[in-house]
């Protein structure tokens, strides 16, 4: 009988898990994609509804059977007609963001919007809030092709250890002049919080992957991630100075300096 009992327990966990599975990505991209079509609605809900308070609805063609004094009365309490407004304030909502889009793309626009900028510029609070906001949303736009467009592995938290992170912008050593890289990591299973690191981009072992595989790999746990990864650094010609310089017992050479040279005098 226990036996029955635990083949019983062991399938209904497999079962529900997998029901889990199943359900539970639909039901989250169900949460997200309401969520976006209500605010997109909202923003501009206020607005259909004016155009219809002011009396817009009487050059509507008659054979759409809406009259002013409906929609104020039982008409609007149809859902057909709610979804209509629903629809309406969506395309709206696009619309407008469209124009913006375009008029900030224009001269004039971005005049403008600099205009704007140098005044938030010289409010304290505001200026920080702003500037951080258009930042982060500029660099998940995607707008720079510099920004979170490179995937790499980052030595953290140990050398031996290797971190997911995304390469977020490129400097200059002020005293060596290496390309130093920073970096973004991202948390599990949140990738909209983590650590920023400025490393050396030697110590960077770049990947193929795109930004959006390395994120399902961070939300996933891991447990989406490929089967193979290109965990070790390729060698560089330093690296093999170093290496021959090392085996000989000889002092690292100089910058430029061939290493057997180098050990040979010693």
């Amino acid at each position: 009988m226990s036996r029955v009992a635990n083949t019983f327990k062991k399938l209904l966990k497999a079962r529900v898990t997998t029901g889990l599975i199943t359900i539970l990505p639909i039901y989250v991209t169900w949460v997200i994609v309401r969520f976006l079509f209500e605010l997109m609605r909202d923003s501009s809900q206020w607005v259909v509804y004016g155009v219809l308070d002011g009396g817009w609805v009487k050059y509507m063609p008659d054979a759409l059977g809406i009259t002013w004094e409906g929609i104020h009365g039982e008409q609007l309490k149809n859902p057909a007609i709610q979804w209509t407004i629903a629809v309406a304030s969506v395309f709206l909502t696009v619309g407008l963001l469209y124009a913006v889009g375009l008029f900030a793309a224009h001269f004039v626009g971005r005049r403008v919007i600099d205009a704007m900028e140098r005044i938030l510029d010289r409010v304290p609070l505001v200026k920080t809030v702003y500037r951080s906001c258009k930042k982060i949303l500029v660099t998940f736009g995607g707008e720079q092709e510099t920004n979170f467009q490179r995937v790499a592995l980052v030595p953290f938290p140990e050398p031996n250890c290797r971190s997911i992170g995304f390469v977020t912008g490129v400097a200059r050593d002020a005293k060596s002049g290496d390309e130093l890289c920073t970096c973004f990591i991202a948390t599990t299973p949140n990738p909209t919080t983590g650590f920023v690191f400025v490393v050396r981009r030697s110590d960077l072992i770049e990947l193929d992957w795109s930004v959006e595989d390395a994120i399902k790999v961070v939300m996933s746990g891991g447990i989406l991630a490929p089967p193979t990864i290109n965990f070790d650094r390729e060698k560089t010609w330093g690296d093999l100075q170093a290496t021959v310089a090392q085996s000989l017992g000889a002092d690292l050479p100089p910058h430029g300096a061939p290493a057997i040279a180098a050990a040979g005098k010693s």
